[in-house]
């Protein structure tokens, strides 16, 4: 029986800084090795070149210090910084365009973690190899080496790489779904556990471009290129794909595969977004959210990008009805099928919201608390992680430590803390080795290396933003986020 099996997007995928690149330190890959699996041997996970995709911020940073030095003087700024990122940038394009990461793998069987970053429910079942080198062809504009260009269409070139490595035409036509069920069909007894966490990017884009833009509820495309020009699905449509998901896994696995389905966390929560203007007494939302370098000195609502506490509220109220389709999906799916509240999770791990600036570090140390931990690896470190924007002075972090650099996605021990509540679950309903005490913390701390060693210029980078935020805004809308 194949004993492990991962659907998702960037959260599953193991995305950190901006890049898709350590995929062996996802949490489906630290559950993998509790379950007694081999990575990448037993648990299968697709790797990636260079610095990752789309572009990787830890290694942009340890770059331009290798360069630079650990301060960046205004000459350095104005002079050397940007033809330095245009030379990072374009390594990055050449390798992903024209050079290796265009190749076909050897490798000609299915990776045990499907994850693609950056897919909605809907690209579980229809994207295929097949449809991303068509997006990819007529992506590539007229100009092949563009001047602080990225590779076009990067998480379309992600999910090639995932869904059908060697490039077989006889699987050019295969999903996620397809994928699954090849996996599962390869063994008598089928797939033992399968891990589906999915929904986020049907509500992400909002917080990512600090903009609102609603699919209308008669919107009847299917075509994954047209749903992105909305960043808020319709629970009236989002309830049609997820019914779709459930029902293609079902036909999928075995009637005897455990299924484990994560619930959507508020993508409000996340440092991305700064909330400017006093929270009100009782209340969980502020007057505008704005970049995460936005506060009350330097943003202005005529000339900085936002979102309204109105809009956040819609956003959040729209998380919680996805979040309840999701539970009444997995209620008559049938007693193989099992909720992990990581919704939840992150929503008490919250600072802000639950008026706790004063004391960031207590969400951990209440979260842990909660389920009858008071020693645990993660509150001997100093300071204690929270979920707020990392913050570092002479490569030494000062606070945060959950959240990796792009400020959306988990750190190494963010994604343990994943892996630790999935493990929970599993347990809970019998699955062999299954325990969240067996998870080696030793080792995730030491593999996180924002946490180990920061990079010397995350000060400055957000110092200059906090200084300069019109000009930032600019760069955000000019990267196209």
């Amino acid at each position: 029986m194949v004993k492990l099996v991962a659907i998702g997007d960037s959260l599953t995928q193991g995305f950190q800084s901006g890049a898709i690149l350590k995929t062996e330190w996802s949490y489906p890959a630290m559950i993998a090795r509790t379950l007694d699996l081999s990575v990448p041997t037993d648990f299968r996970i697709p790797s990636f070149f260079g610095s990752g995709l789309p572009i990787n911020i830890e290694e942009l940073l340890r770059f331009m210090e290798a360069e630079l030095g650990d301060e960046i003087s205004t000459d350095k700024w104005i002079l050397r910084f940007p033809f330095l990122l245009e030379q990072f940038i374009d390594d990055i394009e050449d390798l992903y365009e024209r050079g290796r990461g265009t190749r076909p793998s050897i490798f000609k069987g299915q990776f045990h973690n499907l994850a693609v970053w950056g897919f909605r429910v809907l690209d579980t079942f229809t994207i295929n190899s097949d449809y991303c080198v068509q997006v990819i062809k007529e992506s590539e504009g007229w100009i092949e080496d563009d001047f602080l260009g990225l590779p076009n269409a990067p998480m379309y070139r992600t999910a090639r790489i995932v869904l059908n490595p060697a490039d077989q035409l006889n699987k050019g036509t295969w999903t996620q779904i397809d994928n699954l069920k090849a996996i599962n069909d390869t063994d008598a007894d089928g797939v033992e556990n399968l891990i589906i966490w999915l929904g986020g990017n049907d509500c992400l884009g909002t917080v990512a471009s600090l903009s609102l833009k609603e699919m209308p509820s008669n919107f009847t495309s299917v075509d994954p290129e047209e749903r992105g020009k909305f960043n808020l699905t319709h629970p009236d449509i989002f309830k049609k794909d997820y019914a779709t998901l459930v029902a293609k896994v079902k036909d999928a696995i075995s009637p005897n595969t455990r299924v484990f389905i994560g619930t959507i966390p508020y993508v409000t929560i996340p440092p991305i977004t700064q909330g400017i203007g006093k929270l009100p007494e009782n209340s969980k939302y502020f007057k505008y959210y704005g970049r995460f370098f936005a506060n009350e000195e330097n943003f202005n609502p005529f000339f900085n990008s936002k979102l309204t506490g109105k809009e956040i509220k819609k956003i959040d109220e729209t998380v919680d009805q996805f979040n309840q389709i999701i539970r009444d999906e997995v209620a008559s799916a049938g007693d193989k099928w099992h909720i992990v509240d990581m919704g939840e999770i992150l929503n008490s791990l919250a600072v802000k919201r639950n008026h706790l600036t004063n004391s960031p570090d207590e969400p951990l140390r209440e979260y842990y608390r909660s389920l009858g931990i008071d020693e645990h690896p993660l509150l001997s470190l100093d300071p204690v992680p929270n979920a707020l924007l990392l913050k570092t002075q002479n490569s030494t972090r000062k606070s945060g430590g959950l959240f990796s650099l792009d400020g959306v996605h988990p750190s190494t021990i963010g994604y343990g803390i994943a892996a630790e509540a999935f493990l929970r679950k599993m347990q809970e309903v019998g699955v062999q080795n299954a325990n969240p005490s067996y998870l080696d913390w030793r080792q995730i701390i030491a593999q996180d290396s924002l946490l180990q060693s920061p990079p010397a210029l995350w000060d400055d980078i957000i110092n200059g933003a906090e200084r300069n935020s019109i000009l930032w805004n600019v760069i955000f809308k000019v990267l196209g986020r």
